[in-house]
């Protein structure tokens, strides 16, 4: 009894050995920053010295004070809702095309999944060096007499938020093209044949039987996609660093200008706040409408 006692006891700390980086790591690096996220609003503090309570300030420096936030926060949201619905939509073509058979489909499955395997900074660089006042483009556009059209691109802060929504779209599509070819393969080629003798048309069997049948994949895709493209930070940070003036700013970048630039921890954790509200709101919204919890 003695010996199967200690045994077990000894597999017992086995297994606590196994698990305990794992339990050291999210505790150190997601459990104590989400903790201390939550108090740390209410205070000023630069990251090394002490923690100084200002009460509510950091709230009303943003609403009242920050000429950036407004202008970060309508960017987030345009970027949020335009990249999650061009990706949606190009991803689902992406699929449809795939899913066809067309000639050469095979070849169009690795070409269309390629961009969303390479880093996004070596994307953001490639881009950048095409849309450069002395880029790609521009020199396309010169050498075709075309020069009136080379203009810096960046310095618009529409064209330039507009390049980054392309530039992201182009980049993410192929990530829910694997979920709709997912959701494709498992209809029933029988109710596609159904219509098709019923004398439908390929663009009407996509409307009126793939799309209804993948309404879950659309549902768990724009979430997931909403939340993602509501943390975006690297592309814009890369290519245009919020600028120029700020116009470009999102709040990701803003938050990190705090931070590392200015040193305003406790202001940025209210950025930082605001934003995982809006974007679980967002979530929960887009729920309630779409009935997603009532899919079965």
């Amino acid at each position: 009894m003695n010996f199967i006692r200690n045994r077990k006891l000894f597999e017992n700390y086995i297994g606590w050995g196994f698990i305990l980086p794992a339990i050291l790591f999210i505790s150190i690096f997601i459990l104590f920053p989400a903790i201390k996220s939550i108090y740390l609003p209410f205070f000023e503090w630069d990251g090394i010295g002490e923690l100084n309570f200002v009460g509510l300030k950091n709230f009303i420096k943003m609403f009242t004070r920050d000429r950036y936030f407004y202008t970060a926060l309508r960017n987030t949201f345009i970027f949020s809702t335009v990249a999650t619905t061009g990706t949606i939509i190009v991803g689902f073509i992406l699929a449809v095309i795939i899913d066809l058979r067309v000639r050469f489909w095979k070849i169009y499955r690795v070409v269309f999944f390629l961009p969303y395997t390479l880093s996004i900074v070596a994307v953001s660089m490639l881009w950048l060096k095409v849309f450069e006042p002395n880029g790609l483009l521009n020199n396309i556009l010169r050498s075709l007499n075309l020069g009136r059209f080379a203009i810096p691109w960046f310095v618009n802060p529409n064209i330039g938020l507009g390049i980054m929504l392309f530039v992201s779209i182009w980049q993410y599509s192929s990530f829910p093209m694997i979920f709709f070819l997912a959701g494709m393969q498992g209809i029933n080629e029988e109710i596609y044949e159904s219509a098709k003798i019923d004398g439908t048309s390929t663009v009407g069997r996509i409307v009126s039987i793939t799309m209804p049948l993948l309404k879950n994949v659309f549902s768990i895709l724009i979430v997931m996609q909403l939340i993602f493209s509501f943390r975006v930070f690297d592309i814009v940070w890369i290519m245009t660093g919020g600028g120029p003036s700020g116009k470009t700013e999102v709040l990701g970048t803003l938050i990190y200008r705090y931070s590392f630039k200015f040193l305003e921890f406790g202001y940025a954790s209210v950025l930082s706040m605001i934003a995982l509200t809006i974007a679980i709101i967002l979530a929960f919204v887009y729920r309630k409408i779409s009935g997603y919890g009532r899919l079965h």
